[in-house]
Order: C-alpha cells, then structure tokens, then sequence
C-alpha cells in the first residue's frame, strides 16, 4: 500500500472540538480503519495534540478519551508514529526555510508533517490553509477540506 497519509495534529482536533471539518476528518479515520489508507505522523504528533487538549479541555475524563482513542489507533496500526530520521528533518529544515518576510515562513512542527509525507511518497494533510499557500510548490500537501480529492488520487495512484 502506498496510500500514506500524513495529519496535521489540527485533522484530529477537528473531531475533539466539533470544528467545520470534523465530517472529513471522521472520513479520513474511517478510510484509514478499513485499510484503505495509512495514517502516519511523526513522534511530535501526540504531544502537540496532548498540548492542546492540556489547555483547552478541562474535563481530565475527556481528555483521557482522546488519548486512549489515539493510543487505540497506534495499537491497531491505523496510526504508524514515526521518529523523524535526519532525511525528514533535512527536508523539513529546507521547507521551514522557505517564505517571505511578508508573507512569513512555514513552522518548522507543520514541515516536520510534510517532509514525512514527501520523503515517504505520501500527502500531508491539514487545516491550515496558510501553510499550504506557503508550501505548494513543495507539492505533497493538500487541505483537509480537499480531503476527497485527496483520496480518490491516492486510490486510483495517481501522482501527486
């Protein structure tokens, strides 16, 4: 299977916060589930999400839902965590230093996603539009709103 999809930590909290996108988020995890994609982020995935639910969730049962839910999908291989190898971290440092000084240059955490994701023939997808408008000609990275698209390429293998 080379139908690799890298989520932003933003993919799942789409879900935790009942955010616009939560519909095509709960899809991407489906498709994952059934095997028809795999889910894969780097290591620096569950502590940015464990961040977030830190300090915007203050029900302790809550936030341990989440985590047990993402440590169920690691258990099940749905979700492959993957420790960034100096290729993927070369690649992000590249992507991080691209940009403008008006416009900005990409976060190098949001690199780290799409370096996987190139570096492994797979697609980063995300929620922020910003970056994407940043690092297009990189190519590999989509919008989870074009989450469809996205998937319906990777199906039929076409490139990227």
């Amino acid at each position: 299977m080379n139908n690799i999809i890298v989520p932003d930590a933003n993919v799942f909290l789409e879900i935790v916060y009942g955010r616009s996108l939560r519909s095509l988020a709960r899809q991407l995890i489906k498709d994952a589930i059934v095997n028809k994609i795999q889910l894969v982020a780097p290591s620096l995935f569950l502590d940015e999400i464990t961040e977030v639910l830190c300090g915007k969730l203050y029900d302790l049962q809550e936030v341990r839902q989440h985590l047990f839910y993402l440590e169920q999908l690691v258990g099940k291989k749905v979700l492959l965590i993957a420790v960034p190898r100096v290729a993927i971290r070369m690649k992000a440092i590249e992507i991080a230093r691209t940009g403008y000084p008006k416009s900005g240059y990409p976060e190098l955490s949001d690199a780290l996603y799409h370096a996987l994701a190139k570096v492994n023939d797979g697609i980063f997808v995300t929620d922020d539009s910003k970056y994407v408008a940043k690092v297009k000609r990189f190519g590999r990275v989509a919008k989870l709103a074009d989450y469809q698209q996205v998937f319906e390429r990777t199906e039929n293998g076409q490139d990227r």
